[in-house]
């Protein structure tokens, strides 16, 4: 894939998965009035939403963690994926999107985070059944 980063956003942890609408205050005010949260991911600060209209990734910003950077990428604007699961000696499970027009997104997932789960997720979104 190519090196090039999302313009907006760089690397986010996004550590392990959280019942729904857990951090719901974060982004409640992104979503669209139909939409319907599917799974979501919590880290120390940073966080990831996904879905059913896009995969959702808020980073927390300055030092009180009270203003937040949010990344939205609808499903049909994502045309490729990858997945690095976290080894022996890893932290973290790397997940790279990669999109029409603004290039890759990568977050981490925290050691232990079943990331099939996500990629089944993805492949149903992306290519559909």
């Amino acid at each position: 894939m190519s090196a090039i980063n999302h313009p907006f956003m760089g690397k986010v942890f996004v550590g392990n998965p959280v019942q729904i609408g857990a951090n719901e205050k974060i982004y409640a005010g992104l979503l669209m009035e139909d939409e319907t949260v599917a799974m979501e991911f919590k880290g120390i600060r940073d966080g990831a939403v996904f879905t059913d209209r896009r995969f959702l990734v808020y980073n927390a910003q300055g030092l009180m963690g009270k203003k937040f950077e949010f990344s939205s990428f609808p499903w049909r604007s994502i045309t490729a994926f990858s997945v690095e699961n976290s080894g022996t000696f890893d932290l973290d499970a790397e997940f790279k999107i990669c999109g029409s027009g603004w290039g890759v997104c990568e977050v981490m997932f925290t050691k232990g985070t079943d990331v099939r789960q996500v990629l089944r997720f993805m492949n149903d979104k992306i290519f559909g059944r």
